[in-house]
C-alpha cells in the first residue's frame, strides 16, 4: 500500500473512569458516565458515532452477557455494536480495522470490567480453567503468571518480601479495581484538523497456545508475531523507533523481560506506574495501558512513538500492540 493509499486514523478523544470499588454505581452507570465523558471532550453527540465496539467479560462482570446491559449506557441504541469478548485492548484494534475496512468513519471503542460485582476474580480465573468443577486448587492469572516469572528469571532468583506465587510478590503483580475506558477514533477528513490527541500508526495481535505444556512460556512468541506484522505494515512503527511504551501484562517479570528483549530504556517504560500501582481488572490492563500511551503522546511536547502493549490469557498467551504517534508516519 503507497502512502497516498493509505487510511490515517487518530485518536479524537479519551476518558476514563478508575476506581478501587465502586459501591455508589452499578457497571451500567459507570460506563453510561465514562462515554458521555469522552463524547463532550470530543464535541460530539452519539449521533455522529457510526459504530461502537464494547468488551466486557461476562464472568467478571456478573452478567449473563454482558453486551446486553452494557450497549445501552454505551450509547449503542440504534447503532451498529460489536462485542469483542478477548480483551479490550483488542476491540481498540478491531475499531481501527472497522475504519480501514471503509465501513465507519467515526468508531467509539469503550473497555470495562467491574471485579467488585462478582464474587472474586480468583474464582472466576478458577472457573474458566475448569468449567465443569470449580476446584479448590487450580489455575489462576497469579499461578500462571508464577510459573511464567519462574521460567523468565530461573532457578536462582530468590525474591524480595512475601510471595503470592513463586517468584513474584505482591508488588510485582497488577492491583485490582473497578474501571471503564472509553476513546473515540475517527479517519483522517471525518474531523477537523488539529483535533486528534495521536495518531494509530500500527497495530496488530496474535494468540499463541491455550495450553502451558505446549508453549515455552520465556519466549513471549505472541508478542513476537504481533510485533512483525506491526513491523510488516509500516516499518517506522518498528521497536527500534519507540521513544516509550507502556505495558499491561500479568506480572513485572514479563515488562522487565520485554524491556529486556526489545531494548526498551527502562525510563521511558510503563512511566505511568507499575503494574501494582495502576488499579485494573486483567482483562483491560492491556486497552489501560493504551490509554496511558495516549496520553503520554498528548502530555509531551516532543515528537513521540509511544507503543502500547497488552497481554491477555494464562501466561501471556495472546499479545497486542498499538502505536501511536503525535504525528503522521506517511
Amino acid at each position: 500500500m503507497s502512502d497516498k493509499e493509505r487510511d490515517e486514523v487518530a485518536v479524537l478523544a479519551v476518558a476514563t473512569t478508575r476506581v478501587d470499588r465502586e459501591e455508589h454505581r452499578s457497571l451500567e452507570e459507570m460506563i453510561f458516565d465514562t462515554v458521555t465523558e469522552v463524547l463532550g471532550k470530543a464535541g460530539m453527540s452519539r449521533d455522529d458515532l457510526e459504530s461502537i465496539v464494547v468488551s466486557g467479560n461476562d464472568e467478571i462482570d456478573g452478567r449473563v452477557i454482558s453486551i446486553m446491559t452494557g450497549a445501552g449506557p454505551a450509547a449503542g441504541v440504534g447503532h451498529d455494536v460489536t462485542m469483542i469478548a478477548s480483551s479490550a485492548d483488542h476491540a481498540l484494534s478491531y475499531g481501527y480495522l472497522r475504519i480501514l475496512a471503509g465501513q465507519d468513519d467515526r468508531v467509539l471503542v469503550v473497555g470495562w470490567a467491574k471485579p467488585s460485582e462478582s464474587v472474586s476474580s480468583t474464582r472466576v480465573e478458577l472457573m474458566g480453567a475448569e468449567p465443569y468443577v470449580l476446584r479448590q486448587v487450580g489455575m489462576s492469572e497469579a499461578v500462571a503468571a508464577g510459573l511464567q516469572a519462574s521460567k523468565l528469571r530461573g532457578a536462582d532468583y530468590r525474591p524480595e518480601g512475601s510471595v503470592v506465587a513463586w517468584p513474584l510478590t505482591a508488588d510485582e503483580l497488577p492491583a485490582e479495581a473497578d474501571s471503564v475506558h472509553a476513546i473515540i477514533i475517527g479517519r483522517e477528513g471525518s474531523f477537523d484538523p488539529g483535533q486528534e490527541l495521536a495518531w494509530i500508526a500500527s497495530t496488530a495481535w496474535s494468540t499463541s497456545s491455550y495450553e502451558l505444556g505446549e508453549r515455552d512460556l520465556s519466549d513471549l512468541s505472541s508478542l513476537d508475531s504481533a510485533l512483525a506484522r506491526v513491523e510488516q505494515r509500516d516499518p517506522k512503527a518498528a521497536p527500534g523507533n519507540w521513544t516509550g511504551a507502556e505495558i499491561g501484562a500479568a506480572s513485572e517479570a514479563v515488562v522487565e523481560h520485554v524491556v529486556q528483549q526489545l531494548q526498551l530504556d527502562p525510563a521511558k517504560t510503563n512511566a505511568s506506574g507499575r503494574l501494582s500501582q495502576v488499579g485494573t481488572s486483567p482483562y483491560v490492563t492491556g486497552l489501560n495501558r493504551m490509554v496511558a500511551a495516549i496520553e503520554r503522546v498528548v502530555e509531551s511536547n516532543e515528537q513521540e512513538l509511544i507503543a502500547g502493549i497488552g497481554f491477555h490469557g494464562f501466561a501471556s498467551q495472546a499479545a497486542s500492540v498499538v502505536v501511536f504517534s503525535s504525528e503522521k508516519l506517511v
